[in-house]
């Protein structure tokens, strides 16, 4: 039998296959198995005592309390921003840039003038 070509064909056949699966599974990348991670020593958090939830409650309603007194104020501190932001000549300076003057000179002559000295613009 051994001299039977059907055997010898059956026998490279087989060899062929495992060459192929071990060839597959050779080519397939697989990352490095990481070793599972070790558990650290702790110790267990107890629960709060009633005592310290309680005054945890109480400050944060104390807190709560001066937040929402506190709050008028801060709102009055940004209206009184905005309406300074939003007066004429500060709006002028803002928008003009660093280079920009303000008009000088006395009141009801429209600005210019002499910085100086105060004396009303030539005309």
């Amino acid at each position: 039998m051994a001299s039977d070509p059907d055997h010898v064909l059956d026998a490279i056949d087989g060899v062929v296959d495992e060459w192929l699966a071990m060839s597959e599974d050779s080519m397939r990348w697989a990352p490095p198995e990481k070793a599972p991670p070790r558990q650290r020593l702790g110790l267990p958090a107890p629960p709060l005592p009633q005592i310290v939830e309680g005054i945890l409650q109480e400050v944060g309603a104390r807190t709560q309390a001066v937040v929402e007194a506190v709050r008028p104020l801060g709102e009055g501190v940004i209206e009184a921003f905005a309406a300074v932001l939003e007066n004429s000549p500060v709006r002028h300076l803002i928008h003009a840039g660093p280079r920009a003057r303000p008009p000088h000179g006395p009141a009801g002559h429209g600005g210019g003038g002499d910085p100086r000295t105060g004396a009303p613009p030539d005309g």
